[in-house]
């Protein structure tokens, strides 16, 4: 073996040119699976940081009648759970928000969330310094306390441990700090810190903001927790007809839960990848046969001194294996960039992006991959060049013998599969890209060029709800709208297209029908100033918009969207009629306009949207503020920002950023996957260029005899032409052929991927196949015009 390996060695330096080409295109085939396959085992395969993850799943609400698919649950269901069901170990309720943490003179904001008592023990969880949140915590007569993840304890009190004890002001708040999570804990969403949150069965039934999580008992499926639990909420439904009437649950593990969404795109790019690596395994198998030609004596003479076939097929699969080996090397080098620039095109807050690691789960892998690729391009070859006819093979000359029918077919399968391989992968692109286009066309409801949005947070405790916020918000917009380059400014709950992750959704009770669930529907509450229309250029369809008149003093009013309009009032006008909200049934609002959809999602119907005055739900201390400029929203961005402190410097801004950005982060989860995998589809295809010209080339080379014969009987260019083309463009066809079949059965499997295309798209499928067969064209021209140069008298002599 250490003479094989030495003597492969010294065979593939006396080529550098093969060896460059061999190595370049295994190495990017090698790399992009192994960082594609480092991803998915860290995403999808590797269990999460927590002892039996398995058992820990996620516990959310679902009302069929009114179209909710998933919703958090009521404090005093969560209650009613843990008495009764028996599946459970632990169940615990938790929120999130965005807290201001201010130690000294410095003020930043954290993520934070409030956690029930069991919510640490769920995840087996201790911490690295003090304690976690007990029951005693959760006390109403209990001193706040918060316990802060290892991250914030590094950045923002630089790892000291006394740390453990002291005070801090969170959200105005005096909180003790009482202990310290080890690093990688930091559930859920990034978590900075953790405070005690008590669950009070005495809270209102309907009102359901809380995020449960539960871990399982040993031996207990997710399927009985769930059957359990639906019997269960039978029960509660029968109890509580007015809040628990067709509410039921649906239990998820974590994992899935968090990376489910990711599964369908991960999966597609590492079978895109897969089909790369399998395209250049091919080439080189190519470019292998092509060489095996010039080592046909060299075979012949082994061959009569005695090596057995074994013994040749060896050698070679020596120099193939050698050969992957250096490839593989090079090619887990190129993996860890690749995987760098995957994590960096990702959809932010991609979930458990941030656990991307190599492992020795990737380095077995991308060990086996480059053996299983050795053998792959090497196997074939070595058992073509190792049947050897001595009395055929020692009397043709070393340089020119013929490479037989039986090579000539291996080599056109090798080709029609690398065309059929790139197929797939362009048809899928394609339907992506065309998919993509789709989704880019439709109209989000809102004008986003040059509007600024930023979130705007009162300072804790200093205006009250009601009156004074209403006052204080709109002396912010007022001096927003001072500053030069201003067009219009407005404030809103919760921006379009996700741009916040705050979304409220109400239940709706239209005047004179019954207050029954069955009468009641569900829509999204947001509340606005009356400017925020104007400023996002969302239209009027109907009525009016809101006025500086609509305030706490005037009657109650508000305005629904194209969607409500036609769902609850189907062919008539909703101007004028009334209905009441959820938590403010007291009173009933009068529909005053109808304006345009605005979408939360791109490719989803935009639902039902209700919007109310802010002077008249003056509430939230927390809003989102958009002012459309003249120019570049960027460039009176510090000036907007001088306009709100001028008001009050107390007021907290974050999340600033264009709406242009939130249209483009709203498409990012179709982008990414389409971006990839047109960047793989086209490697694919110019490796099969590649290959394709190769082959046609050592297709001339070995005829160069026949072609100087056919020129020195007369034959044209024009003949010589055809008889190169001829070849090369059937073996394309053949390939686009089966590629065409192998596109209709993958394809199928990017449903979920696609928007407003079929997975079998005639007009994509069609542009696919002309664009392959020009490639095609294009690749095997350049050989076909050196054959036409041939010289009849000097190939005839040299032969």
């Amino acid at each position: 073996m250490i003479k094989d390996l030495r003597y492969a060695i010294r065979t593939l330096l006396k080529r550098p040119g093969f060896l460059l080409v061999a190595v370049s295109t295994l190495a990017l085939g090698i790399g992009a699976t192994t960082a594609m396959f480092t991803v998915v085992n860290s995403v999808l395969l590797r269990p999460l940081n927590f002892p039996d993850p398995e058992r820990i799943a996620i516990v959310e609400g679902i009302n069929p009648r009114l179209g909710i698919k998933e919703s958090n649950v009521s404090v005093p269901d969560v209650v009613d759970w843990q008495q009764q069901s028996q599946s459970f170990e632990q169940l615990a309720g938790f929120i999130t928000w965005g807290a201001f943490l201010a130690t000294g003179d410095e003020t930043e904001r954290v993520r934070a969330a409030g956690v029930s008592p069991e919510f640490f023990p769920l995840f087996r969880a201790q911490p690295s310094s003090g304690r976690t949140i007990n029951a005693g915590d959760a006390q109403a007569e209990s001193a706040a306390v918060t316990v802060i993840s290892y991250g914030l304890w590094q950045r923002r009190f630089g790892g000291a441990p006394e740390v453990v004890n002291s005070t801090v002001m969170l959200s105005g708040v005096k909180n003790t700090i009482v202990g310290i999570m080890p690093a990688g804990f930091d559930f859920p969403a990034d978590t900075d810190l953790w405070t005690a949150y008590p669950l009070d069965a005495r809270e209102v039934r309907d009102n359901r903001y809380l995020n449960v999580v539960s871990r399982l008992k040993p031996g207990v499926s997710i399927a009985q927790a769930q059957t359990e639990m639906d019997t269960i909420n039978q029960r509660l439904e029968q109890s509580y007809v007015q809040t628990n009437s067709g509410w039921g649950v649906r239990i998820t593990e974590l994992r899935e839960r968090m990376v489910g969404e990711l599964r369908p795109s991960l999966l597609m790019l590492f079978g895109a990848v897969a089909f790369v690596l399998l395209i250049a395994c091919a080439n080189v198998a190519n470019l292998l046969l092509a060489r095996a030609a010039y080592r046909q004596k060299e075979m012949s003479v082994r061959a009569a001194l005695g090596a057995s076939r074994w013994r040749v097929v060896r050698q070679l699969l020596t120099e193939s294996l050698l050969l992957s080996v250096v490839s593989g090397a090079a090619g887990l080098a190129l993996s860890v960039w690749l995987i760098k620039l995957l994590i960096a095109i990702s959809p932010p807050d991609s979930a458990r992006f941030d656990e991307i690691t190599i492992n020795w789960q990737v380095f077995a892998f991308a060990f086996g991959v480059t053996i299983l690729a050795g053998v792959l391009f090497g196997l074939v070859p070595a058992l073509q060049t190792s049947r050897i006819d001595l009395n055929e093979r020692l009397k043709e000359s070393g340089r020119s013998g013929s490479p037989g029918g039986s090579r000539n077919r291996v080599g056109s399968l090798l080709i029609v599969s690398e065309v059929a391989l790139s197929f797939v992968l362009l048809a899928g692109a394609g339907l992506l890209i065309k998919s993509f286009m789709h989704l880019r066309t439709i109209d989000p409801g809102f004008n986003s060029s040059n509007v600024l949005a930023l979130r705007m947070t009162l300072p804790p405790g200093k205006y009250k709800q009601g009156e004074p916020r209403a006052q204080i918000y709109k002396q912010l917009v007022e001096q927003v709208r001072s500053v030069p380059g201003v067009q219009s400014a407005g404030v809103v709950l919760s921006l379009p297209l996700g741009g916040d992750t705050f979304n409220l959704g109400r239940g709706v009770l239209l005047e004179g029908r019954p207050a029954t669930p069955e009468a009641a529907s569900n829509a999204s509450h947001l509340t606005v100033s009356p400017e925020y229309f104007r400023t996002l250029n969302i239209p009027l369809k109907e009525g009016r918009t809101f006025t500086d008149q609509d305030n706490a003093q005037s009657p109650k009013v508000v305005i629904v969207n194209e969607t409500m309009a036609r769902k609850l009032w189907p062919g008539e006008s909703p101007v004028g009629r009334r209905f009441s909200i959820w938590r403010d049934e007291n009173f009933l609002r009068e529909v005053v306009g109808v304006v345009g959809d605005t979408k939360f999602t791109l490719d989803k119907e935009a639902g039902q949207q209700m919007y109310v005055p802010y002077a008249q739900d003056a509430n939230w201390s927390s809003l989102s503020l958009v002012v459309r400029t003249n120019s570049e929203p960027a460039a009176v961005a510090g000036a907007v920002r001088e306009a709100i402190g001028s008001v009050d410097k107390g007021v907290a801004i974050w999340n600033l950023k264009t709406m242009n950005d939130v249209v483009s982060t709203s498409a990012a989860p179709r982008r990414v996957p389409m971006l990839l995998l047109t960047a793989f589809a086209g490697v694919a295809m110019l490796l099969a260029m590649i290959g394709i010209y190769g082959i046609t080339s050592y297709y001339v080379t070995q005829r160069t005899h026949e072609i100087g014969v056919r020129m020195a009987l007369g034959a044209q260019i024009a003949d010589v032409l055809r008889l190169v083309l001829r070849r090369a463009m059937l073996l394309s066809v053949a390939g686009v052929g089966l590629g065409v079949a192998g596109a209709v059965a993958v394809t199928r499997y990017l449903e979920t991927l696609l928007f407003g295309v079929k997975p079998f798209d005639v007009i994509t499928f069609a542009a696919v196949a002309l664009g392959l067969v020009l490639v095609a064209l294009i690749a095997c021209l350049i050989p076909a015009r050196r054959a036409t140069k041939v010289d009849p008298l000097t190939a005839l002599r040299y032969e």
